[in-house]
């Protein structure tokens, strides 16, 4: 749960136009974990304030219905000092926005499915598949190495709950975001795209953000400090996305939470609402393998009390 929450956590933030991801190119920083000092939009991109690039980001998300992509997510930890890296496939599809018609909006339903296939820690690379999906009711954890399977109903049957709106859930998804959520929760501010890519202790880290601030030039960066005692989002310290500023797509993210550890995620070989293919049939199935396939099958229901 906890691997798929930091997954969720920056969900769609980060796409990377790399064809490959380099497995030797983890992504690590130590940055500051208070909030940062309070400071005046850098505008960029035609957009003057951070409240402008929300609204556009509001509007730009409505016509995403489906996407898939390669993802590398690299996590440092801060205590240990250990960095692992995870490559994959991210899937992703919601409804529609409904029609608004009175204050309350309508849920959208949400499904996500993470594969991943391969694991690197330090020199060692290994083939270990992982796999979370949650179809809208149903969160899965499969592990093929283990043999386990965890199903557990984490929204009741007939209800439509979207666990990706910031202050409903646990997940933290900015995409499909509206503005006044992130302004009610978060303080916004516009930054130049090499800000915070920086670390003055560590040369081998420090090279590897410059070559990521590298990658990030001319993109849009959104600064993200949860404000005070706001308790939907205390898990961050910070959070900071790039974004094309064509497309309004998000490239990277970085996320620091209240330990110090950091996820980075890239996405690589996007593919927005099925242009290039249809997603893979089943890919947001949460059946439980057959008894033959010899699992540990674990089912259970969050939702009673």
């Amino acid at each position: 749960m906890g691997l798929l929450i930091a997954i969720l956590a920056c969900l769609v933030t980060s796409l990377l136009h790399s064809p490959e991801p380099p497995a030797e190119d983890a992504l690590t920083t130590q940055i500051e974990v208070q909030p940062p000092e309070a400071r005046p939009d850098q505008p960029v991109a035609g957009f003057a304030t951070a409240g402008d690039l929300l609204a556009a980001l509001e509007r730009a998300d409505r016509d995403i219905r489906t996407f898939s992509s390669q993802i590398r997510y690299t996590r440092l930890f801060e205590i240990e000092n250990d960095i692992q890296t995870r490559i994959g496939r991210l899937y992703f599809r919601t409804d529609p926005p409904a029609e608004v018609n009175s204050e309350q909006p309508t849920a959208r339903r949400r499904w996500v499915a993470v594969r991943f296939e391969q694991f690197i820690a330090g020199l060692r690379s290994d083939k270990q598949e992982k796999l979370w999906v949650f179809d809208g009711q149903w969160l899965v954890e499969k592990d093929p190495v283990e043999k386990q399977f965890l199903k557990r109903r984490m929204v009741r049957p007939g209800q439509v709950f979207d666990p990706l709106r910031v202050g409903e859930g646990p997940f933290f998804v900015p995409v499909g975001q509206r503005r006044e959520d992130m302004e009610l929760y978060f303080t916004a501010a516009l930054r130049p795209s090499a800000e915070g890519l920086s670390d003055e202790y560590d040369p081998k880290r420090d090279q590897l953000l410059k070559s990521l601030a590298g990658k990030l030039e001319g993109l849009i960066q959104l600064e993200l400090a949860p404000k005070p005692g706001m308790q939907q989002v205390e898990d961050f310290s910070l959070i900071r996305i790039w974004y094309d500023p064509q497309t309004l797509l998000p490239r990277a993210s970085l996320a620091v939470d209240r330990l110090g550890d950091v996820d980075v995620f890239e996405l690589f070989a996007i593919d927005i609402n099925e242009t290039r293919a249809a997603l893979p049939e089943g890919v947001f199935s949460v059946d439980p393998p057959a008894p033959s396939e010899g699992y540990h099958v674990e089912i259970t229901d969050e939702t009673q009390e």
